[in-house]
């Protein structure tokens, strides 16, 4: 008879009894992810071994199968955040995994580089993200206080506060607002002080040649302003700021986001009363104004459709004075006006499998300005002043997925722009059609490459073809190298071509260049033309605008707590659109126009340092080398055309080391910020030191060009601190100051000198379930 052993088996049900036991004990309860402040991060992704996916729910909650063993691999892997690697049984005594930020926002997703989502590790081109939390870590009320922090951005006065990018102004920065373009310029002016932050998501800022994605007004680069959109259940907050100069900013958010719907509601009113750097002279450097913005999103998406609508609308009302000289004594005027921006962007998209979405969207935007100025003493109107501008565009674009390692994207669109204004001549009307194709291709997990091309017909300038093709080489996962080369062009504004303005009190005409011909023409005819300084036969169409540009750089990941990135530009602009005067008159006024005449180099550095010293304590360095030169002046520098004055006002030829470049830029800039979190009270602060070396304001001695000690501002320092600190029951106190040294001049009008704040914010939908 075969006989059972018995202690057989109970050796295999004991060793059986050892595997089973612990593997019941990782299941008894969630796990939570967070981020190292406890915030749950409900995007990520947990995978057991190279196969299982575990669901991660809204807060950030998982459970491990039960049927594990102990030295199981388990990945954890989140956008934005280091991905953790480690066995199962780590988690036997703990129900909350903490994952840190990727340093320097590594991991964040990027639209406006490509048009599709791309990480920014992935892009062979320089892109800085501004997350929501650098926002908020700066206090800034408006979009110019964000910008004016970063690194190769400079802030400037010019028409309200302008943006520089790798040494070329705000004309050839385009602005969009969720993807779109926002319109309304002032002398080629986008006003950032017209943007409130306190909706904003992030903000993207892809440097270099952007024309072969977005066209014109996309040569320096772009700016793309994601605006928030409910991401939770029930969302509700209030916010509210103070600071020096009567400075309120109110602002209110509602949201919704539950069976497909997602809906968003933002209104933010803004009032000031301005600041004044020169108090010696009638009227404030900034006017007082009081602006209103309103952002309202819809959005349903299915499995295979997303279908949205976006709309904003801006309303400011300012007022001045100021003092006007006459044949008399000077008399002093009211200045009134008034700004409105309007924006509609609906969108939908069918994605019918994994291969294939289409994309149809369309923008429309209206920009009006009414300004009035009066006289004190009587009322009489000095001047009145209308501008009214339409645009819209409507584009279709498909993406297909080749395969795992290749994204085609093609699109074409049609955009219509008008303008009537006192100075122009009738409703003026701009039409342009346009194409574009983008190929994303990764061969290898090395190399990486976006080619693109865009070719534009427009009505006033013709067609123009803008290629770029941008490359990255990983040599490991801690070191890349990228190279992009682009083309970018600016299509001539309606002011450069259509503008007729004559300002007696200052003395002088200004003609488009479409009008320039008849309009001397008409001055002739009258005899009040003394002398022509232009031949006619220079009149004529504008060209557009049109640059060749490099950039390449590295990033280099030099431990997991130390990031350092580098980016050197080349910038080469021909038929650069600049002033020019054609004619003088009997009256001694004179008369300008627009005309394709200089040649512009601008090349530089970029260089930025990120040091994570510990969980709490965060240190990042930033560096801008900047080298303009107009090479046209060069050439006359050369040929011992130019001269100068010294000290003892002896005529000079004009050197090479002499000419200082374009005015109003800087050779250097910098800027050093510390982050630190103090455990004890959970208060973050954020101190930042931002430097802008001195720039040229001006020509002093007649020779038009910037070559003489004189004409240079000194540099800047501003210390700027916030404190912030969230309570138990959601509540975010703020404070902190701008500028603490109180450093200004007069050629830098943006800045007002030291201004301290105060805010709070109440997360509403918070404090009504915690009572209930």
């Amino acid at each position: 008879m075969y006989r059972i052993n018995l202690n057989k088996y109970k050796i295999l049900v004991g060793l059986f009894g050892l595997l089973i036991i612990p593997s019941l004990a990782f299941a008894s309860d969630p796990i939570y992810i967070q981020d190292v402040e406890g915030n749950p991060i409900p995007h990520a992704l947990v995978k057991i071994g190279t196969e299982q996916v575990l669901t991660v729910g809204n807060d950030g909650s998982f459970e491990l199968p039960d049927n594990l063993q102990e030295d199981q691999e388990i990945i954890i892997i989140a956008m934005g955040y280091d991905t953790r690697i480690f066995q199962a049984r780590e988690l036997s005594q703990v129900n909350k995994f903490n994952l840190r930020e990727k340093i320097g926002q590594m991991g964040e997703v990027v639209v406006a580089a490509t048009r599709t989502d791309r990480s920014v590790e992935d892009l062979p081109m320089p892109v800085t993200i501004i997350t929501r939390k650098k926002i908020q870590e700066t206090g800034g009320m408006r979009l110019s206080e964000i910008l004016r922090e970063q690194t190769g951005l400079q802030v400037v006065g010019d028409h309200g506060a302008g943006l520089q990018m790798q040494g070329l102004s705000s004309d050839y920065i385009l602005i969009l607002l969720d993807g779109e373009p926002l319109i309304g310029r002032t002398a080629g002016t986008f006003d950032l002080d017209r943007i409130a932050v306190s909706n904003i998501e992030r903000i993207e800022v892809l440097r270099g040649p952007s024309s072969a994605i977005y066209g014109s007004e996309a040569m320096a680069g772009v700016i793309n302003i994601i605006t928030k959109k409910s991401q939770e259940r029930i969302v509700a907050n209030l916010e509210s700021r103070y600071r020096s100069f009567n400075t309120l900013d109110l602002s209110g958010e509602i949201g919704m986001n539950q069976n497909d719907w997602n809906l968003y509601a933002y209104f933010n009113r803004f009032s000031t009363d301005g600041f004044d750097i020169t108090p010696e002279v009638p009227g404030k450097t900034q006017s007082p104004y009081q602006a209103s913005t309103a952002q309202f999103k819809i959005g349903k998406k299915t499995k295979k459709w997303n279908f949205k609508v976006y709309s904003r609308f801006y309303n400011e009302n300012s007022e001045n004075s100021m003092q006007v000289a006459g044949e008399g004594s000077p008399r002093l005027a009211d200045l009134n006006g008034e700004r409105m921006d309007l924006n509609l962007n609906p969108t939908i998209s069918f994605r019918p499998n994994d291969q294939w979405q289409m994309t149809l969207r369309s923008m429309s935007s209206l920009f009006q300005t009414h300004t009035l100025t009066v006289f004190q003493e009587d009322g009489s109107i000095l001047d009145e002043q209308d501008f009214k501008q339409h645009y819209h565009r409507t584009e279709f674009q498909t993406d297909l997925q080749l395969d795992s390692k290749q994204l085609i994207t093609i699109g074409l669109g049609h955009l219509m722009e008008t303008v009537e204004a006192t100075r122009y001549d009738d409703n003026n009307r701009f039409d342009a059609g346009y194409v574009f194709l983008h190929h994303q291709w990764d061969p290898s997990e090395k190399w990486n490459l976006v080619t693109g091309v865009r070719a534009d017909l427009h009505s006033q300038y013709g067609e123009r073809i803008s290629p770029k093709i941008s490359g990255m080489y990983k040599f490991n996962e801690r070191f890349s190298w990228q190279l992009s080369l682009g083309a970018g062009f600016k299509a001539p504004d309606f002011r450069q071509l259509l503008l007729n303005f004559n300002n007696p009190s200052a003395g002088y005409y200004v003609f488009g260049a479409n009008l320039v011909q008849q309009g001397i023409a008409r001055l002739q005819s009258q005899g009040l033309v003394q002398q022509m300084l232009l031949n006619s036969s220079q009149f004529g169409q504008l060209e557009a605008e049109s640059s060749r540009a490099i950039n390449t750089g590295f990033r280099w990941k030099i431990s997991g707590d130390l990031l350092f990135q580098g980016n050197f530009f080349q910038n080469n602009i021909s038929n650069l659109i600049e002033t020019a005067l054609v004619a003088r008159l009997n009256s001694g006024q004179n008369a300008f126009s627009y005309f394709n005449i200089a040649r512009v180099i601008s090349r530089g550095a970029e260089l930025d340092w990120t040091f994570r010293v510990s969980e709490n304590l965060q240190f990042s360095l930033g560096y801008m080398y900047l080298d303009t030169k107009d090479l046209d002046v060069l050439e006359k520098i050369d040929a011992g055309e130019l001269f100068r004055r010294d000290a003892q006002n002896r005529s000079q030829r004009v050197q090479r080391s002499d000419y200082g470049g374009l005015f109003n830029r800087s050779r250097h800039n910098g800027n050093v910020k510390i982050n630190y979190q103090e455990s004890t009270t959970g208060i973050n602060m954020a101190l930042r030191v931002i430097y802008r070396g001195k720039f040229g304001f001006g020509d002093v001695n007649g020779n038009l060009i910037l070559d003489d000690s004189a004409e240079y501002a000194p540099g800047l320092i501003s210390w700027n601190l916030s404190l912030n600190k969230a309570l138990n029951n959601g509540i975010m106190l703020e404070a902190g100051g701008f500028n603490l040294f109180n450093q200004t001049t007069i050629y830098a009008p943006t800045n007002p000198g030291r201004v301290l704040f105060a805010g709070m914010k109440l997360p509403i939908h918070q404090l009504i379930n915690q009572y209930k």
